[in-house]
């Protein structure tokens, strides 16, 4: 994973292997650590792989897809592997490097963006669909660190 900033503007370029085809929801959490079968850090009774990186980073800012950590979806071929790069000006690099860090996580569904039409869901998305996109556990992380050049 590499992020390249330009003024405001980061571009993302990500490969990744051995991950089932398909659509993968891709995003930036709030903490920057990856532990397997980890507790939440909001809700501790609640355990996983990598709940310890926390929520979409922005999550209290915005109801998804205005997090500042939600990026593009990965696209996985059949042979199990992806790339993608993607740019975006939604966060800056203090928030991305702050004291606790941040981590890449790509999910093992698709991301649906809270884009429920109201035909489906008269009410708009639940709460669930708008803190996370329902794009289900998380596959695999990856600590986002500063490299002094």
């Amino acid at each position: 994973m590499d992020f390249a900033v330009d003024g405001s503007v980061i571009t993302i370029t990500a490969t990744v292997n051995n991950l089932p085809p398909g659509f993968k929801g891709f995003h930036l959490h709030s903490i920057g650590r990856c532990e397997p079968h980890s507790a939440d850090p909001n809700d501790p009774s609640k355990t996983g792989d990598f709940l310890s990186a926390g929520g979409h980073l922005g999550a209290a800012d915005a109801a998804h897809p205005g997090h500042r950590g939600d990026l593009t979806s990965l696209q996985v071929r059949g042979d199990g592997s992806a790339e993608l790069v993607t740019t975006t000006d939604a966060f800056d690099m203090d928030a991305v490097l702050d004291a606790d860090g941040s981590a890449v996580i790509v999910h093992t569904g698709p991301d649906n963006f809270a884009n429920i039409p109201s035909r489906y869901a008269p009410s708009g998305p639940d709460a669930k669909t708008q803190a996370t996109g329902d794009a289900g556990d998380r596959a695999a992380c990856g600590v986002v660190r500063a490299i002094n050049s």
